[in-house]
């Protein structure tokens, strides 16, 4: 059976590049994508860190859960962000991050909000707001 345009438009998101920032309309079901501006590789998942995880480069267009037992020791390009457990590293957050009362973050974090729970330790420089002033 075709896909007409009506079902076609209902079964994609749009999201924005984590390299260029220009946004791009990918299927619902996509895992990742090529961006048709830099042609850099996006990665579109959702991911929940449950342990130790180091990497060079951590970006991701959905969003991060660090739990209680996780840590990252990264720089993150996400959504979302989550900290439950540990993060170190730089931070850029296209939406809401939220650090728990068991959370703790060392490093620089760039979102238009932050929520921190009483307990939760902070060792960062913040630049919290629109990014465009």
């Amino acid at each position: 059976m075709p896909v007409t345009t009506k079902q076609r438009d209902v079964a994609s998101k749009r999201v924005v590049c984590t390299h260029c920032e220009h946004p791009s309309d990918v299927a619902l079901r996509a895992m990742s994508v090529f961006c048709p501006h830099c042609k850099q590789r996006l990665i579109l998942e959702d991911f929940k860190i449950r342990s130790y995880y180091a990497v060079r480069d951590f970006s991701t267009c959905g969003d991060i859960v660090v739990e209680r037992k996780g840590h990252v020791v990264a720089p993150i390009k996400v959504g979302n962000l989550i900290v439950k457990g540990k993060v170190q590293g730089h931070v850029t957050a296209r939406g809401k991050v939220s650090i728990s009362k068991t959370g703790s973050f060392k490093g620089d974090l760039e979102a238009p909000s932050i929520h921190v729970e009483n307990g939760a330790v902070v060792d960062a420089f913040l630049r919290i707001g629109d990014r465009s002033h």
